[in-house]
């Protein structure tokens, strides 16, 4: 366990300021008024037809699609350690957002050392499975003293580290952790079987508002991001009609999307995967100080791989056990 830590706490040291950088220069890019999107335009008609198309395959698949024999016989065997992996990403994006000044996300700056010292000893308690529960209870904490300084709007686009505190708060850490409070486990042992789905829903919502606030709603913010990276691989496949302006539509339609299956339930496993491969993408385009950033997410991909959609509410519920 201290090798372990030791080893993440040096690659988070040499990593930190690069990757800080990369987030707030995203957030801080200036905006170029464009025009909004309209319901009555017809590649807004057409995706809103194939979103309900694929939204009603993944109704399907989730009836049929049997469960992979590597879920039942490969997961239990790595379970433990990789739900482990998981919470100490979570508790060391916490310390990293703490020590460069701001609270979940660059665009939430610190306005007192109220806020950072509450997510520090939070991202600590975590990091080292510590009273991690006291941890994850300190995170809702912030998120609440959050909604009143900066406003339940900004702090919507963080649900997913609100549903990742409450899986640790709820299902704790199996494995590597120092000490934890027995009655706190106690008590919340009531609610074990809803720590996964609160994680898959608070993920799918964040994914849901920011595929709007950021694209769907700001085409102006997704376009001088494009003007800056070369990410419109349509353009490259031959579809010069493309523009970066419907690139940023599909873009933000599609993370919806992915928001609202985990939402829903549907197919957790395969849309976690998809969701994945967004973020190496992403890793691979804008470097590996990306990876930083995206530690909640990716400890949210590997409690959703292991758990799947859990057992709680889901929009189907059948006798398959996956």
């Amino acid at each position: 366990m201290k090798k372990l830590i030791a080893t993440i706490t040096t690659f988070l040291a040499i990593t930190l300021p690069s990757a800080v950088s990369a987030h707030v220069k995203w957030f801080a890019e200036p905006v170029v008024p464009v025009d909004p999107y309209q319901l009555t335009d017809g590649p807004v008609i057409i995706w809103i037809i194939a979103a309900l198309a694929v939204i009603g395959l993944g109704v399907l698949l989730e009836k049929k699609l049997p469960c992979p024999k590597w879920v039942t016989h490969q997961v239990p065997k790595f379970a433990p350690q990789a739900l482990s992996l998981a919470s100490i990403g979570f508790g060391a994006a916490l310390i990293i957002f703490s020590i460069y000044g701001f609270v979940f996300a660059p665009n939430l700056p610190a306005t007192s050392s109220l806020l950072l010292i509450t997510q520090l000893t939070a991202g600590i308690l975590i990091f080292l499975g510590f009273y991690e529960r006291l941890g994850a209870f300190l995170v809702l904490v912030l998120f609440v003293l959050g909604v009143h300084v900066y406003g339940a709007y900004e702090m919507i686009d963080t649900l997913e580290m609100i549903g990742f505190s409450f899986y640790v708060l709820i299902v704790g850490r199996p494995k590597w952790k120092l000490r934890e409070s027995k009655f706190l486990k106690k008590l919340i042992h009531p609610f074990h079987m809803y720590g996964v789905p609160i994680l898959r829903i608070g993920t799918g919502v964040n994914l849901l508002v920011l595929g709007f606030t950021e694209k769907i709603l700001a085409p102006s913010l997704t376009q001088e991001f494009l003007t800056h990276h070369d990410w419109n691989f349509m353009q490259k496949l031959g579809f010069e009609g493309f523009t970066d302006y419907w690139f940023a539509f599909s873009a933000g339609t599609t993370e919806a999307l992915i928001g609202i299956f985990l939402i829903l339930g549907l197919v957790t496993r395969v849309t976690t995967i998809v969701l994945a491969i967004f973020l190496l993408i992403t890793l691979y385009l804008l470097g590996p100080i990306e990876l930083i950033g995206h530690l909640p997410h990716f400890s949210i991909a590997i409690v959703l791989l292991v758990f799947g959609a859990g057992a709680r509410l889901k929009l189907l519920r059948h006798k398959k056990k996956c």
